[in-house]
Formats: structure tokens, C-alpha cells, sequence
């Protein structure tokens, strides 16, 4: 479908005021709306008020001559674009180019030729109607973007508020930082309650960025928080079994992924429960980073478990849990791998080992101010860059 012509308004720029009058009818005979100057300076500061789409312009005047005029039009870059057509008596090449160069359009002799103008003109209304197509187009497409960004904004907002608030369960405390590296990011996390006596944590990260792998990160979070009444009562049966139990967890969420037949996308995890009473906790890695684990305050931390296959990759993953035995003052830290991938302006990553050597001199203060430098220590390693990938940390302390 073609653009429908532009409305053209035309300034006519020239010292004879018998060719000002002549183009003048001209342009209005073919419906322009139409001004006049009789020399450079009058028609720039004419263009710089706006609304002017069209200039004809002799090269020879007073004060400004035209390629002045066209330079000076060229330098204000306005919106919309303003065609020029150069009226000169020479044709000769170093002229021409001279015309081009300073960013006049079209040329035409002089005196004009009405018709050969006429056909000229046919040219700049062409040029001008897909130029005006483009500018609404462009609106239409910042419009389109504005609505995106308002929407991954409340995107992000919802997000973020799905995420467990800091704050303690009995004994266990629980403290966090995410940063997408978009508006929203594939990592997600959660910790909440199974009854009286246990604890489920866990953190997940879907493999790619934006809005899909926000949505495949949401979609877990609602699976692992629908089932807790599932897992509560499998750990209320008499000798229940809380390996067993996680990885059973696992391997259902592996299941319901794979029924979703979405075969591009797949999550790494590390699936926690813990036992409030005996103290010990069933970790299931799914191709996650290990853990870190600080056995009592201050001890230096390792890494616990790795491996696993990643959820929606197998129907039958053969998921195993390792057990892990908490005493006071104990520390368990899990993290994406947007953490120790995180890379400095030469590309050198953070890397594991400078995370545990911020754990490890931290791990005096709270488990607030503790989470606050991991972060604050990546945001240094980082710059001024974003991150490329989403950060989180999870961490839990038993008091």
C-alpha cells in the first residue's frame, strides 16, 4: 500500500523578485502551501522555525548564498526532512559537486523549465511521502518499544515480588541477592516451610536470558511451591527418607518439565530439604554449581556436590541426594553461575575461588552484610558494565 502524498510547505529562496513570484504561483498551482525569502539568512532562520519541508533555492545571493543555505540546513538535522532543489546557471561538474556535497537534492537550470520542475518535484514528493511513511512507522515502532518497556518493567516488579522475603525459619535464617541481567532473568529461588519440621530450599537457573526464560523461571517456582503439601506429607510418613524424598521432588519437576515439550529451554538446580530436628539437610544437584559450605562460623568454605543433569534434558535423569550434617553456626551458600562467570573488563571471570575468599572474610558479620558484599564485590569486578547473565546468591545460616 503506497504512503499517501505528504503536505508540503515550501520555501522559494531567491534575490530576483521576478523568479520568487514566478515559482511561488507555480508551487501553489500544485497545491503547496508556500513562503519566500530573498536570501540565505532569512530562509535558514525560516527552517529553524519549523514546518518546512521543501526548499528551493537559488545558489547566487546576498549574505548567504545557497550552498551556505544548504550546509546550514543539512547541520540542524530536522525533523521532518527538507528536500532541496538548487536553481544554478552552471552546469558545470566541479559545480555539481560542490551542490552535493553540501547536501542539496536536486538541481535544476535557470531560468527554471516548468515542466522539467514539475517532474523534479514529482521526485521530492516521492521521496518526501516515504520519508513522512518511515516517521510514522518509526512512531508506531517508539510507541511499541514504550509499551514493551512499561510492560518488562511491571515484568520485573512481579517478579522480584515473588521472591521470598528475607527472614528466619526456627533456628535457619535465610538471606539473598538477584540481579537480572535484563529487565527480567531465568534465575529464581525460594525457601518456605513443609509442616513443622522441615524446610525446602532451592536455586534454579533456565538456560538463556529474557522474557521466555522469566517465564520457564516462574513456571518453577509455582511447581515447587504447589507441591508442597506433596512433600510434607511424604516427610510425615513414618521413616520417611529425606534423600529419597528430594530427589523424588526432582524427578517429578523433571517430569511435569518435559511434558511441556519444550525442548529448547532446560533449568539447572539445587534442590535442598532440611530437617529442622536432626539438623541435616538432602541437597539434589540437576547440573548446578556446588554448593559452599562453612561447617561452624569462620571455618573455610568447600564446595559440596556437582553434577547431575540438568531438568528437561532426560526422562529418567537418575537424580541423587547428598546429605549434609548443620551445627550451630553453620553456612550453606548457593549461587548461579552468573556469579562465578562474571567477568572483569579483560574477561577474566570472578571464578569460585574469589567467591569463597569473600565468604570467608565475611563470614563474621551477619548473613545480611555477608550476601551484601558477594554482590558488591561482583559489582566492583564487573564495572560499569551490566551483567551478562543473572546473579543470584542464596545463603543460609544456622544459628
Amino acid at each position: 500500500m503506497s504512503e499517501p502524498p505528504p503536505r508540503i510547505r515550501a520555501l522559494v529562496v531567491d534575490d530576483d523578485p521576478v523568479v520568487l513570484l514566478l515559482l511561488t504561483r507555480f508551487l501553489q498551482g500544485r497545491g503547496y502551501g508556500v513562503e519566500h525569502c530573498p536570501d540565505g539568512e532569512a530562509a535558514l532562520a525560516r527552517v529553524r522555525a519549523g514546518g518546512i519541508n521543501l526548499v528551493v533555492t537559488d545558489r547566487n545571493m546576498p549574505r548567504m548564498d545557497g550552498l551556505a543555505l544548504c550546509r546550514a540546513v543539512r547541520a540542524l538535522a530536522t525533523e521532518p526532512y527538507v528536500y532541496t532543489i538548487m536553481l544554478t546557471a552552471s552546469n558545470e561538474q566541479q559545480s555539481l559537486v560542490a551542490a552535493m556535497e553540501a547536501g542539496v537534492d536536486d538541481f535544476i537550470a535557470k531560468p527554471p523549465n516548468l515542466p522539467e520542475l514539475g517532474a523534479r518535484l514529482r521526485a521530492a514528493e516521492r521521496v518526501l511521502s516515504l520519508e513522512a511513511g518511515l516517521a510514522r512507522r518509526n512512531g508506531q515502532l517508539a510507541d511499541a518499544y514504550g509499551q514493551l518497556q512499561r510492560d518488562l518493567e511491571l515484568a520485573r516488579t512481579l517478579q522480584v515480588g515473588h521472591l521470598p522475603a528475607p527472614g528466619a525459619f526456627g533456628p535457619v535464617r535465610f538471606d539473598w541477592r538477584f540481579e537480572a541481567s535484563g529487565y527480567v532473568g531465568g534465575d529464581t529461588f525460594d525457601y518456605f516451610a513443609l509442616g513443622e519440621h522441615h524446610l525446602c530450599f532451592y536455586l534454579a537457573d533456565v538456560a538463556g536470558h529474557g522474557v521466555a526464560a522469566a517465564m520457564m523461571a516462574f513456571h518453577a517456582q509455582h511447581q515447587l511451591r504447589a507441591g508442597a503439601e506433596r512433600m510434607a506429607q511424604a516427610l510425615a510418613l513414618p521413616h520417611a527418607d529425606l534423600a529419597r524424598t528430594a530427589a523424588a521432588v526432582v524427578a517429578e519437576y523433571n517430569r511435569r518439565f518435559l511434558q511441556m515439550g519444550e525442548s529448547s529451554l532446560f533449568v539447572t538446580m539445587l534442590f535442598g530439604l532440611l530437617d529442622l530436628r536432626s539438623l541435616q539437610a538432602a541437597l539434589v544437584h540437576a547440573g548446578h554449581p556446588p554448593a559452599l559450605f562453612s561447617p561452624v562460623r569462620g571455618a573455610p568454605f568447600e564446595a559440596i556436590g556437582s553434577g547431575g543433569v540438568p531438568v528437561g534434558v532426560l526422562e529418567e535423569p537418575g537424580h541423587e541426594a547428598t546429605l549434609l550434617q548443620l551445627a550451630a553456626g553453620a553456612r550453606l551458600v548457593l549461587y548461579s553461575d552468573g556469579a562465578t562467570d562474571c567477568r572483569d573488563a579483560g574477561g577474566e571471570p570472578f571464578g569460585t575461588e574469589r567467591l569463597r575468599d569473600v565468604l570467608a572474610s565475611a563470614a563474621g558479620a551477619p548473613l545480611e552484610r555477608t550476601c551484601g558484599s558477594v554482590h558488591a564485590a561482583l559489582r566492583a569486578w564487573r564495572g560499569e558494565a551490566g551483567f551478562e547473565d543473572d546473579v543470584t546468591l542464596l545463603a543460609l545460616e544456622l544459628g
